[in-house]
């Protein structure tokens, strides 16, 4: 006898694949108000550097309290109060350690900044009320923010270098118009390329103009610029522009980044992570 008929199997509902496209965020004017936020706090740091060394620290202490602010709730840690602690602690320890500095090297106390800013989040941790949830998380998010403004408290040592206060505003100026750039309504990939061409144009052409130190014997370029600055200047803006792009498209895709006070956050972050790599280049390049 045959056994009775199985019903027919139903056709499973397709199933996509295909990750979603994120729509990058901040969107409508909140994307406003981050690149105006970028290149103010640019020109605030270029304004500093000549303006003196108390003017460029208090343009680094504003740009630590505003990421601060605002990084735990951008990455939605846990344990907000403690994280914002952490990282405006070691935002500062590292700002006034480099800021302070007076002979070469000009860094020195800035890793016994990090580790201060180390011990702080172990403190945090083992101080928290709430269970620890996602220890490792906080923890991570926590000595990132720290780490993008040891990064930019190497803008504290230009003006004191042979390339001079016009150091900072190559550093700093060029990178924000990258950031800025974002705003122009084509797809992603075509604004982070045009970015990245305008920072290397920016840094080249602010190299040529602003930094001093040429070496001896160097080869001078149309106008009187030397080819160390040009070059140095353009490197120097790039790579700076590269990496701020690249943590900008991690981060604006979070929820956060839509409102205050993540936006803020996103605004100094990108910027902040430029900081290292171009003061390494100008040194090298240029003085």
């Amino acid at each position: 006898m045959s056994s009775p008929a199985e019903p027919a199997a139903e056709a499973a509902p397709a199933v996509s694949t295909s990750v979603p496209h994120l729509a990058p965020l901040p969107t409508g004017r909140v994307r406003w108000w981050t690149a105006g936020a970028t290149v103010a706090l640019a020109g605030l740091f270029s304004l500093g550097a000549y303006a003196g060394a108390a003017l460029l620290l208090a343009a680094g202490l504003l740009a630590v309290a505003v990421l601060a602010w605002g990084w735990p709730a951008l990455l939605a840690l846990p344990s907000p109060r403690g994280t914002t602690a952490v990282v405006g602690v070691g935002g500062a320890m590292a700002v006034l350690a480099v800021g302070l500095t007076r002979t070469e090297p000009r860094l020195q106390w800035l890793a016994l900044a990090a580790a201060g800013a180390m011990l702080a989040e172990f403190v945090h941790q083992l101080g928290r009320r709430d269970g620890r949830p996602r220890v490792v998380e906080s923890s991570t998010g926590a000595l990132t923010g720290v780490a993008l403004l040891a990064s930019m408290s190497a803008w504290m040592a230009l003006p004191e270098t042979p390339s001079g206060a016009g150091a900072v505003v190559v550093a700093a100026v060029p990178v924000a118009l990258a950031l800025a750039v974002q705003l122009l309504p084509l797809p992603a990939r075509v604004t982070a390329g045009v970015g990245l061409g305008a920072a290397l144009l920016g840094g080249a052409l602010l190299g040529g103009a602003l930094l001093g130190g040429a070496h001896p014997g160097a080869l001078q370029l149309s106008g009187g610029a030397s080819a160390p600055a040009v070059l140095g200047g353009a490197l120097a803006a790039g790579l700076g522009a590269l990496l701020a792009l690249m943590l900008h498209r991690l981060l604006a895709v979070l929820p956060a980044a839509a409102w205050a006070p993540g936006w803020l956050a996103l605004a100094v972050g990108p910027l902040a992570a430029s900081g290292m790599v171009s003061y390494v280049v100008l040194r090298l390049s240029v003085g």
